[in-house]
């Protein structure tokens, strides 16, 4: 993700109304992005040599809720999705769990 995935060609240029070679970004699933700003904030005060990472845990909440760990190891927990190499954080393995259709709880 946030990776240059090459440019638009000519014809998709001219359907966009773009210039040819316009960069074409990787996206990255909505609950992920959500995750690396959330977990991004760990870092603001940590120190060179720690891994705040190894230490939070991001909660998204919309439609449905995740809860996003990420760590230098794969970690292998049963009941848990993952580990999946890189899907959020490069370099890094990515659990997470969560519940479709958390938002009818938000309602009183």
């Amino acid at each position: 993700m946030g990776l240059n995935a090459g440019g638009l060609t000519k014809e998709a240029a001219k359907e966009f109304g773009l210039i040819v070679g316009t960069p074409i970004g990787v996206g990255i699933i909505d609950a992920h992005a959500g995750g690396i700003g959330s977990l991004g904030s760990a870092l603001k005060d940590a120190r060179p040599h720690e891994n705040p990472f190894e230490q939070s845990i991001a909660l998204i909440g919309g439609t449905s809720s995740c809860h996003m760990v990420v760590s230098r190891e794969p970690r292998f927990i049963s009941g848990v999705w993952g580990p999946y190499y890189g899907a959020m954080v490069p370099g890094m393995w990515l659990n997470e769990g969560g519940q479709s259709a958390t938002a009818r709880s938000l309602i009183w």
